[in-house]
Protein backbone atom coordinates (compact mmCIF):
# COMPACT_ATOMS: atom_id res chain seq x y z
CA UNK A 1 0.00 0.00 0.00
CA UNK A 2 1.79 3.53 -1.16
CA UNK A 3 0.61 6.54 0.50
CA UNK A 4 0.55 9.76 -1.87
CA UNK A 5 2.32 12.85 -0.89
CA UNK A 6 0.88 15.90 -2.17
CA UNK A 7 3.14 18.63 -3.16
CA UNK A 8 2.73 22.10 -4.93
CA UNK A 9 2.02 20.84 -8.17
CA UNK A 10 -0.39 18.30 -7.14
CA UNK A 11 -2.23 20.67 -4.61
CA UNK A 12 -2.43 23.01 -7.72
CA UNK A 13 -3.53 19.91 -10.10
CA UNK A 14 -6.07 19.48 -7.36
CA UNK A 15 -6.90 23.14 -7.32
CA UNK A 16 -7.51 23.65 -10.65
CA UNK A 17 -10.09 20.44 -10.93
CA UNK A 18 -12.28 21.42 -8.34
CA UNK A 19 -12.50 24.98 -9.90
CA UNK A 20 -13.58 23.32 -13.31
CA UNK A 21 -15.85 20.83 -11.07
CA UNK A 22 -17.29 23.89 -9.80
CA UNK A 23 -17.50 25.69 -13.00
CA UNK A 24 -18.99 22.93 -15.16
CA UNK A 25 -21.72 22.11 -12.09
CA UNK A 26 -22.60 25.96 -12.33
CA UNK A 27 -22.85 25.69 -16.37
CA UNK A 28 -24.81 23.26 -16.62
CA UNK A 29 -27.54 25.21 -14.04
CA UNK A 30 -27.89 27.61 -16.93
CA UNK A 31 -30.95 27.15 -19.68
CA UNK A 32 -31.80 29.65 -22.65
CA UNK A 33 -34.63 31.19 -21.89
CA UNK A 34 -35.91 31.72 -25.33
CA UNK A 35 -36.07 27.54 -25.75
CA UNK A 36 -38.05 27.87 -22.42
CA UNK A 37 -41.82 27.40 -22.34
CA UNK A 38 -42.22 27.34 -18.50
CA UNK A 39 -44.01 30.53 -18.88
CA UNK A 40 -47.30 29.07 -20.46
CA UNK A 41 -48.73 28.19 -17.23
CA UNK A 42 -51.46 25.78 -17.75
CA UNK A 43 -52.50 25.41 -13.76
CA UNK A 44 -53.84 28.39 -11.70
CA UNK A 45 -51.66 29.44 -8.57
CA UNK A 46 -53.00 27.96 -5.29
CA UNK A 47 -54.69 30.64 -4.00
CA UNK A 48 -53.30 29.95 -0.12
CA UNK A 49 -49.29 31.03 -0.87
CA UNK A 50 -48.15 34.43 0.32
CA UNK A 51 -45.74 36.08 -1.05
CA UNK A 52 -41.67 36.00 0.38
CA UNK A 53 -40.12 38.66 1.70
CA UNK A 54 -36.49 39.80 2.22
CA UNK A 55 -35.75 41.28 5.75
CA UNK A 56 -33.97 44.68 5.12
CA UNK A 57 -30.07 44.39 5.25
CA UNK A 58 -30.10 41.01 4.01
CA UNK A 59 -26.88 40.84 1.81
CA UNK A 60 -24.84 37.92 -0.51
CA UNK A 61 -23.86 36.23 2.44
CA UNK A 62 -27.31 35.10 3.56
CA UNK A 63 -30.92 36.46 3.77
CA UNK A 64 -33.34 36.51 6.34
CA UNK A 65 -36.64 35.75 4.86
CA UNK A 66 -40.38 35.85 5.91
CA UNK A 67 -43.32 33.58 4.95
CA UNK A 68 -46.64 35.08 6.13
CA UNK A 69 -45.09 37.47 8.80
CA UNK A 70 -43.11 34.54 10.31
CA UNK A 71 -39.00 34.88 10.26
CA UNK A 72 -37.88 31.61 8.76
CA UNK A 73 -34.76 29.68 10.22
CA UNK A 74 -33.07 29.10 6.50
CA UNK A 75 -33.58 29.74 2.79
CA UNK A 76 -34.19 25.99 2.98
CA UNK A 77 -37.72 26.78 5.26
CA UNK A 78 -38.62 28.13 1.38
CA UNK A 79 -38.70 24.55 -0.33
CA UNK A 80 -42.41 24.07 0.94
CA UNK A 81 -44.37 27.19 -1.02
CA UNK A 82 -41.64 26.77 -3.77
CA UNK A 83 -42.45 22.61 -4.34
CA UNK A 84 -46.39 23.74 -4.14
CA UNK A 85 -46.11 26.81 -6.82
CA UNK A 86 -44.90 24.29 -9.08
CA UNK A 87 -42.73 27.00 -11.57
CA UNK A 88 -39.93 25.61 -13.37
CA UNK A 89 -38.03 28.47 -13.23
CA UNK A 90 -38.22 28.62 -9.38
CA UNK A 91 -37.76 25.17 -8.75
CA UNK A 92 -33.81 25.25 -11.18
CA UNK A 93 -32.81 28.26 -9.12
CA UNK A 94 -33.76 26.53 -5.56
CA UNK A 95 -32.23 23.39 -7.09
CA UNK A 96 -28.99 25.20 -8.17
CA UNK A 97 -28.75 26.56 -4.45
CA UNK A 98 -29.20 23.36 -3.60
CA UNK A 99 -26.18 22.63 -5.19
CA UNK A 100 -24.19 25.24 -4.87
CA UNK A 101 -24.40 25.00 -0.66
CA UNK A 102 -23.25 21.72 -0.75
CA UNK A 103 -20.66 22.10 -3.17
CA UNK A 104 -19.30 25.01 -0.74
CA UNK A 105 -19.67 22.70 2.38
CA UNK A 106 -17.60 20.03 0.64
CA UNK A 107 -14.86 22.80 -0.10
CA UNK A 108 -14.91 23.39 3.46
CA UNK A 109 -13.52 20.21 3.70
CA UNK A 110 -10.07 20.28 1.59
CA UNK A 111 -7.72 21.42 4.39
CA UNK A 112 -8.61 18.16 6.79
CA UNK A 113 -8.34 16.23 3.94
CA UNK A 114 -5.11 18.09 2.76
CA UNK A 115 -3.86 17.39 6.58
CA UNK A 116 -5.11 13.48 6.25
CA UNK A 117 -3.39 12.98 3.19
CA UNK A 118 0.40 14.50 4.11
CA UNK A 119 1.81 11.46 6.45
CA UNK A 120 4.00 13.40 9.02
CA UNK A 121 5.03 15.77 6.00
CA UNK A 122 3.15 19.44 7.66
CA UNK A 123 4.01 21.71 4.89
CA UNK A 124 2.72 25.19 6.20
CA UNK A 125 2.84 27.20 3.20
CA UNK A 126 0.91 25.31 1.06
CA UNK A 127 -1.34 24.23 4.03
CA UNK A 128 -1.95 27.96 4.21
CA UNK A 129 -2.64 28.29 0.46
CA UNK A 130 -5.01 24.95 0.44
CA UNK A 131 -6.82 27.03 3.61
CA UNK A 132 -7.02 30.51 1.92
CA UNK A 133 -8.22 28.94 -1.46
CA UNK A 134 -10.61 26.52 0.34
CA UNK A 135 -12.37 29.56 2.45
CA UNK A 136 -12.16 31.67 -1.04
CA UNK A 137 -13.87 28.95 -3.13
CA UNK A 138 -16.60 28.75 0.20
CA UNK A 139 -17.72 31.65 -0.31
CA UNK A 140 -17.48 32.31 -3.68
CA UNK A 141 -20.12 29.52 -3.64
CA UNK A 142 -21.97 30.22 -0.93
CA UNK A 143 -22.54 34.10 -2.62
CA UNK A 144 -23.85 32.64 -6.33
CA UNK A 145 -25.86 30.04 -4.24
CA UNK A 146 -27.52 33.10 -2.27
CA UNK A 147 -28.23 34.90 -5.33
CA UNK A 148 -29.71 31.75 -6.50
CA UNK A 149 -32.13 31.71 -4.18
CA UNK A 150 -32.85 35.60 -4.57
CA UNK A 151 -33.93 34.79 -8.20
CA UNK A 152 -36.07 32.20 -7.25
CA UNK A 153 -37.64 33.93 -4.46
CA UNK A 154 -37.69 37.29 -7.16
CA UNK A 155 -39.84 34.46 -9.33
CA UNK A 156 -42.28 33.36 -6.62
CA UNK A 157 -43.57 36.87 -5.51
CA UNK A 158 -43.58 37.58 -9.66
CA UNK A 159 -45.79 34.93 -10.53
CA UNK A 160 -48.41 35.61 -6.89
CA UNK A 161 -48.69 39.27 -8.26
CA UNK A 162 -52.50 39.23 -9.82
CA UNK A 163 -53.12 41.08 -12.70
CA UNK A 164 -53.53 44.80 -11.81
CA UNK A 165 -56.44 47.40 -13.25
CA UNK A 166 -55.75 51.17 -12.51
CA UNK A 167 -56.52 55.06 -13.33
CA UNK A 168 -54.17 57.63 -13.12
CA UNK A 169 -54.51 61.08 -12.71
CA UNK A 170 -51.43 63.91 -13.16
CA UNK A 171 -51.23 66.77 -13.21
CA UNK A 172 -49.68 68.54 -16.33
CA UNK A 173 -46.94 70.81 -15.92
CA UNK A 174 -47.50 73.10 -19.24
CA UNK A 175 -51.63 74.13 -18.79
CA UNK A 176 -51.86 72.87 -15.08
CA UNK A 177 -54.81 70.67 -15.48
CA UNK A 178 -54.80 66.95 -15.30
CA UNK A 179 -54.26 64.08 -17.52
CA UNK A 180 -56.41 60.93 -16.59
CA UNK A 181 -55.31 57.14 -18.47
CA UNK A 182 -56.44 53.90 -17.64
CA UNK A 183 -54.37 51.06 -17.66
CA UNK A 184 -53.60 47.44 -17.01
CA UNK A 185 -50.62 45.34 -16.00
CA UNK A 186 -50.27 41.57 -16.48
CA UNK A 187 -47.38 39.80 -15.15
CA UNK A 188 -46.65 36.46 -17.08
Amino acid sequence: MSAHKLNGKSVLGVSIALFLLIQSVVHAQRRRDDDDTSHYRTVPIPAHLMPIERAYGSSSLGSVYFYGGKKLSSPYSLEIPFFELNDPDVSHHFQAFKTLTTLSRLTALVPLAYILLQNNRYNSGAYWTVYGGSIAASLTLSIIGNSQVSKAVNRYNQMLRPPRVGISVEPVSITNQFATGAGIAWSF
